[in-house]
């Protein structure tokens, strides 16, 4: 991997190189139905809906947020 810049550590901000607070994981819902179908179904509507775990990073400098897969 040449002409790329130096490395950062994996607790640096990837836009502006400041460090990164951990704010937690969270659960973040992904497939399901949404709008009126949830309306028609009900509960049923969500039956392909799963959880996706992922660990939120914010950079207090520039204020952009990064999510990661958390380390078991």
């Amino acid at each position: 991997m040449t002409g790329e810049g130096p490395l950062r550590s994996p607790d640096q901000c990837l836009r502006c190189g400041a460090p990164l607070q951990s704010m937690g994981i969270e659960d973040f819902r992904v497939g399901g139905n949404t709008g009126g179908w949830k309306l028609l179904f009900g509960e049923w509507a969500e039956l392909g809906e799963g959880l996706l775990r992922l660990e939120v990073f914010a950079c207090g400098t520039c204020h952009k947020v990064e999510l990661r897969v958390p380390q078991p």
